[in-house]
């Protein structure tokens, strides 16, 4: 039997009266079967019409009759076998949707489980790192103290060299002197 696909996600949600998340997982789980158009979903009008019938008998009261004179103490109501039938049918059927939601609900609850694991994992780590606010504040607080750093030693060096000159300028007047000293001895 060729399948007419040309209900939407939203039009199927709004003629189950569920929601598009509970339609993606009847697709998912292969209740509904999908065909993808210009990535639209397009979903089975049969399929969805079955459904809906399914989902309207288990909204519906039983239908049920009275038999024999009618008594305001007691009244005996009987089921039609058939009824009974597809009553019982639709409760299986809602079993099996109940028992997918909990097999669906379980995986979900795994995942939350390895998610905060994982965040936990994460962290972790975070807390063992340095933040990189803190590490750019304390490379940048490296580099100034470098330079204050060079600029002392620049400071240092030039004292160092002044220091020099005035002791070479001691010793050539020292020497001077000796030699003048000497002159004047050596005249006497």
């Amino acid at each position: 039997m060729v399948k007419n696909y040309s209900i939407t996600r939203e039009n199927a949600a709004k003629a189950l009266w569920v929601s598009t998340r509970t339609i993606d997982r009847y697709v998912k789980s292969g209740k509904l079967s999908y065909k993808k158009v210009a990535n639209k979903v397009l979903l089975s009008k049969e399929e969805i019409t079955e459904l809906q019938r399914d989902f309207g008998a288990l909204r519906q009261e039983p239908v049920s009759e009275i038999v024999g004179p009618v008594s305001t103490t007691r009244s005996v109501t009987t089921v039609n076998p058939s009824i009974e039938q597809a009553i019982d049918a639709k409760i299986e059927k809602f079993f099996l949707i109940f028992n997918e939601k909990d097999k669906i609900l379980e995986e979900k609850n795994k995942v939350i489980f390895m998610l905060q694991q994982r965040i936990w994992e994460l962290e972790t780590k975070i807390k063992n790192m340095v933040a990189l606010p803190d590490y750019s504040r304390e490379k940048q607080e490296a580099i100034i103290e470098k330079q204050k750093l060079e600029e002392k030693i620049s400071i240092l060096k030039s004292k160092i060299r002044s220091e020099k000159t005035k002791n070479l300028v001691f010793i050539w007047a020292s020497l001077v002197l000796i030699i003048i000293a000497i002159f004047f001895f050596m005249q006497n």
